[in-house]
Parts: structure tokens; sequence; C-alpha cells
């Protein structure tokens, strides 16, 4: 069978794709890439971020084209939620905190001020005493600030968010194939195959390339060309809480939080109830393009081989223990159950923006989230779908050069 349109890729962007495609009439789309494992082994190649109960969905950013991003898609979370019965995003809200004079809570401030003021949102002035005061479990650092804003702000089950965008496609008509793509080649009457993990292959006349950090490992690209793409283990921490601190943090934001000027900052999630039945209080480490191993928080994954073992690695206790004192210091009171470390790895990219674009005619890359496509990889769906079926940028509301396609070898010349 020929399809129309094929998306390599089911985590967040490509599975988003494939739900906005299979919208559209008279198209023949397919979706090729593994689900979520039982387990994380290394036997298994390809893994995803997307293996999470929560994941902060904002529109309080420091880029303004990821708050347009982040506001368009959290539009459509009701009727993807209504479409496949499954609940995606909670809106418990945003909050902003650290020192006064912070370069970062200073930009994410300014920006939150105006995008808030354009929308005709609140967004609410926060001191050091309204910080105390809100969340009264919670012990800033002296001299803080910051803002606060409810509506759209939040997070999101991103495992629901891409079984909701499978759900819905399926059902109408997208054909899913469950296997690792290894190669794709452009044929001579120009349309595509797809070679699978299994040796079977696929035809297709468009393709959209949607495989995050495994992007690069695969003969995918035209010219076996690299894109320009960091890798980066990424490591966060669960702190399970029992019935007494879930009811105390039931008012808890999603927030970052940077305790001091000359510390990096840190994303906490609220209390969520994960399919095990246990309830777990998130945090993990900021994202920084100009990363070092010197954080001792992650690690550059330069390897296949890399990323395989480090999203199976068992304990990481260096990032583990930084994780410990965070929560100590900010929840003096509050005394975890236990905590469970886990891994992931974020594709960056040099311009800190995602590479959307053509890398040749009926050729779609999405790639390069920098830990933030989660709250708006439904958005990135929809531009990719829009895209591939007019053969060209399709977005008003964004500017397409903000979102070249660049590759390692022009950064190099």
């Amino acid at each position: 069978m020929m399809y129309d349109v094929c998306v390599v890729g089911a985590g967040t962007m490509g599975s988003s794709t494939a739900y906005h495609l299979s919208k559209k009439e008279n198209l023949n789309v397919c979706l090729v890439g593994p689900g979520e494992p039982e387990r994380k082994t290394l036997d298994r190649e390809v893994f995803g971020c997307h293996y999470d109960e929560g994941r902060i969905t904002r529109i309080i950013s420091e880029v303004e084209t990821e708050q347009i991003l982040a506001y368009q898609g959290t539009l459509s979370y009701p009727e993807l939620e209504r479409e496949s019965g499954l609940k995606i995003f909670t809106e418990v809200g945003m909050a902003i905190v650290g020192p006064k004079g912070d370069e970062i809570v200073n930009g994410y401030v300014t920006t939150a001020d105006k995008f808030c003021k354009t929308k005709g949102l609140l967004c609410e002035k926060l001191d050091e005493m309204d910080i105390r005061n809100r969340w009264s479990y919670f012990l800033p650092s002296t001299n803080c600030y910051g803002r606060f804003s409810k509506k759209y702000n939040g997070y999101i089950s991103v495992r629901n968010l891409v079984k909701a965008c499978q759900i819905v496609a399926e059902r109408n008509g997208v054909k899913r194939f469950r296997k690792v793509a290894k190669d794709i080649v452009r044929e001579s009457d120009g349309f595509y195959k797809i070679v699978l993990e299994s040796g079977n292959t696929i035809s297709s006349k468009k393709i959209v390339v949607a495989c995050g950090s495994f992007t690069n490992f695969y003969n995918f690209l035209p010219g076996r060309r690299q894109l320009d793409l960091q890798l980066i283990g990424h490591t966060v921490l669960k702190f399970e809480l029992g019935e007494e601190a879930v009811k105390k943090m039931s008012e808890m934001p999603s927030m970052i939080y940077k305790p001091k000027i000359d510390a990096g900052y840190v994303y906490i999630l609220p209390p969520i109830k994960y399919p095990n039945g246990k309830t777990y209080l998130k945090i993990g480490h900021g994202v920084h393009p100009d990363f070092e191993d010197k954080e001792e928080l992650g690690k550059l994954l330069e390897t296949l081989d890399d990323v395989q073992k480090w999203y199976c690695q068992e304990d990481y206790p260096k990032a583990r223990n930084f994780f410990k004192t965070i929560f100590k210091t900010m929840y003096p009171d509050i005394k975890p159950l236990g905590e469970e470390l886990d891994f992931c790895a974020m594709a960056l990219t040099t311009s800190g923006k995602q590479l959307i674009g053509f890398v040749e005619e009926n050729f779609l890359v999405a790639a390069g989230g920098n830990g933030k496509s989660a709250k708006f990889g439904l958005q990135i769906g929809k531009i990719c779908a829009d895209s591939i079926v007019k053969g060209e940028w399709d977005c008003d509301l964004l500017n397409p050069e903000d979102f070249r396609v660049r590759f390692k070898d022009e950064l190099d010349a």
C-alpha cells in the first residue's frame, strides 16, 4: 500500500502529527514507532520522555515563540480529552519564584506580565510574604519574589497525551506500525521507502520524521546529514508522599524555583497519582544549552549506546543527593515515604528553539524539543500536519525562520 504521509516517531510530536493528519480528508496516513515498554531494558533501542504522568505546561515562558505554542496547544486539550476519554491537562497554575535581581527570574517575570496582559489573563505579583502565606509548607529563600498565573498553566499527563492522540488517530483510520524504523530511502519515482527493524518496508509519498533524541542515530535524513542536536541525559527525582502530605499540598501549583542568583533553577510538579497507585512530587533540574558535566546532574550523550544505558541505569547518586537536599530545603516539614529516580534524554539545539521544517520536498522534520516539547507538542503536531499537506510552512502565528532546520555540518563550516 502507498501511504500519502508516513509519520516516523510515535512520541509527543509524532503522535500529535498523526492525530492532526487523521482529521484531514482523503489521506492515507501511517504512524511508525514502538509503544511504551513495561520496563526499561538494554535489549530495546528506543525510549521516550513521554513515559510520565506529570510534565509542566505553561504559557509563562521566557521565550515568546514558546508562549504562543503553549497557549495554542492548551486551547486544544479539551477537544482531545473529549475525543479520547482521557484526562490530559490539570490546571493547577504556574509559579515562578526566585531572588530579586536575578536575570533568569526577571526574564520570566517580564515576559509573563506582557503575555498575560495581551491575553487578558491574571498574573499575580508575589513577594516573599505572599509566597510564605500562600504555600505554608514551602520555605523559599530570603529576598525572593515572583509571579503566579492560574489560567492555562499547570501540568499534563504526557503519557495520556500520546495515548489520546494515537487512539483518535487510529480510530480515524491511521495505520499503526509498532516497530522501530531503521532507514528512509527516496526511490527513483520520488516516493519514500521506510525500512523497519523487521526488514519489512512501507511506501509513502511524504514523510514526517519526529524521533526526538534518536533522529541522528538512524539513516533518516537526505545525504545522511546530522541535525544540530546535542543530547543531554536528564534526571528527575519523584518523592512519594503520604495522605497527610498530599492533603497539605493539595493547592500546590507547578513551579520554577531558583533559590539564589549563583545557582541553577529547578522545576517542581505538585503531588500526582501515578499508575502504580502511589502519589509523587517530582523535582527536575533546569535545561542549559551550555551544559557541562561539572553540573553533575546529567551527562552528555553521544551514541545510541550512551542513550540506552542512560535510560536503563538503576541509580545516579549525585543527582539523587542533590534533589534530596533541594526537597529538604524547600519543604522542611514534609517527610517523603521514599523516592524514585528517573532518566530521560533531552535534545538541545544551538538556537534554543525547536527545529521544524522541510529538509527536501515532501520531507519534513520536527526535533529539538529542548526539554520543553511536552507542553506544546500538540501544537507542533498541528504545524507539521498542516505544513506537510500544504507542502510549505503553514502557521500564520509563527515565523518559519525561528524554527529553521539546522545541521551540524553548517555549524562546523
